[in-house]
């Protein structure tokens, strides 16, 4: 898989895009890959001292001394841009290469997870009066389990399913409900971010 590099400088503060230079210039120092690099070392170098005396003297002096800092900070911007677009030319998505620059390796979109479907789901009667209990077997990749139920066929496609609960047993009790009329269960296991799909339909009643 490629792999770039991520500025976002706009969110950086000045001390931390000073640091950002720093570093880019300790790793660029001594490294073959990027000698040819659009900044040389030296340039570098009295731009970063240039810009840490701009940020103190910022702070301690007035209008001018911030415009100053401010112009200085929109140089450093700049060069490192330049830098990491030469950066990106260079390396040509080899993360190893890129680890080696100074500036900060993107991070890779965790991959969508598989969840299964919750197997071995049983319905029978509880110890309570007007409850029935549900439940069922662990998923692959399963956090959570929702438990939907229905009191119409489930065949019918206009069957609509209700949201019970959500667990992270392998179980739960559906109290409150009608002696020995049906109801129909089913269960989804939920992961961090995506969920199986519905379990097998089992049939309950409660007595």
């Amino acid at each position: 898989m490629r792999t770039n590099i991520t500025l976002a400088l706009s969110k950086l503060t000045m001390y931390r895009l000073l640091a950002l230079l720093r570093n880019v210039i300790e790793m660029f120092t001594g490294n073959a890959l990027f000698a040819a690099s659009p900044f040389t070392i030296a340039q570098m170098e009295a731009k970063h001292a240039e810009y840490d005396a701009a940020i103190a003297a910022a702070n301690e002096g007035g209008v001018s001394q911030r415009k100053n800092r401010d112009k200085i900070t929109n140089e450093v911007k700049d060069m490192l841009r330049i830098q990491a677009d030469f950066v990106r030319s260079v390396c040509n998505g080899d993360a190893a290469k890129l680890a080696t620059s100074g500036f900060t390796l993107s991070k890779h979109p965790e991959p969508i997870e598989e969840v299964g479907v919750c197997g071995n789901v049983v319905a029978r009667n509880s110890s309570k009066p007007n409850t029935v209990k549900i439940s069922w077997g662990r998923a692959v990749g399963g956090k959570m389990s929702r438990l939907e139920e229905t009191d119409t066929d489930p065949n019918l496609p206009t069957t609509e399913w209700t949201t019970v609960g959500i667990t992270s047993r392998h179980s739960m009790e559906v109290g409150d409900r009608e002696l020995y009329k049906p109801y129909w269960f089913r269960v989804i296991a939920l992961g961090k971010t995506t969920e199986g799909k519905p379990s097998d339909v089992v049939i309950g009643r409660a007595a």
